[in-house]
């Protein structure tokens, strides 16, 4: 329904069991489930995270409104485009946008947390055109990049055994994977960090937890076009 400000309010209710108020502010978190709420319901608590994130990245706002034992309603809100602009909003936001040219692109994550191996596998849902390889140390990383080539690389830096650094070192001496974006992927968001990222010769750096506007952004700046 039309709201103030020329927005558009879309709401979902539900007759379930409702939530708690103390729980509110944590629910749009990732990773974060309401163990009361929610026993017996598979999920991984990434969902409303995921949707805050792509609603906001739309100029919009989400939000839920709940009363324990009567059920939920969750709403979002979009900002309606005046007639004529759309041509000029949709030039002037091309993050999410989807590949024109048909080819499928090869991302390869290298990523010893499981938690984190499925929020990128949730947001890379949203772009049909990617292929998701998946490793859980640098070792089976390198294996899948010299067999595969994949078209971008994400590594974690800390990992097990061989860490992101020594990866990306035989990355780069390998003529097969030499020119493959590699983008480190770390908590470490010191500046400092970054610098020593980019010196080793990452092309990109990407902080958790995983921002999704800056996940795409930061594979549309690095991807072969």
């Amino acid at each position: 329904m039309p709201v103030a400000n020329q927005r558009l309010r879309i709401s979902v209710r539900d007759t379930g069991r409702g939530i708690a108020v103390e729980f509110l502010p944590r629910l749009f978190r990732p990773f974060e489930r309401n163990e009361s709420a929610y026993d017996g319901i598979e999920g991984s608590g990434i969902g409303l995270a995921l949707s805050k994130k792509l609603v906001e990245a739309m100029q919009g706002d989400i939000g839920v409104e709940s009363i324990p034992g009567e059920g939920s309603t969750f709403w979002f809100e979009l900002p309606l485009l005046e007639s004529g602009t759309v041509s000029n909003t949709a030039a002037a936001t091309p993050a999410f946008s989807v590949s024109a040219d048909g080819i499928r692109r090869k991302i390869l994550y290298i990523e010893d947390n499981p938690a984190n191996l499925r929020l990128v596998k949730k947001i890379i849902a949203f772009r049909r055109e990617f292929d998701l390889y998946e490793a859980e140390s640098a070792e089976a990383g390198l294996e899948i990049a010299f067999q595969q080539q994949p078209d971008i690389i994400l590594l974690d830096i800390q990992l097990p055994g061989m860490d992101g650094f020594a990866a990306l070192k035989r990355l780069r001496d390998n003529p097969s994977t030499r020119d493959i974006p590699v983008i480190a992927v770390s908590a470490n968001a010191m500046t400092k960090d970054i610098d020593q990222g980019m010196l080793a010769g990452f092309n990109d750096y990407l902080t958790k937890p995983i921002d999704i506007t800056q996940f795409f952004a930061i594979l549309e700046r690095n991807l072969p076009k």
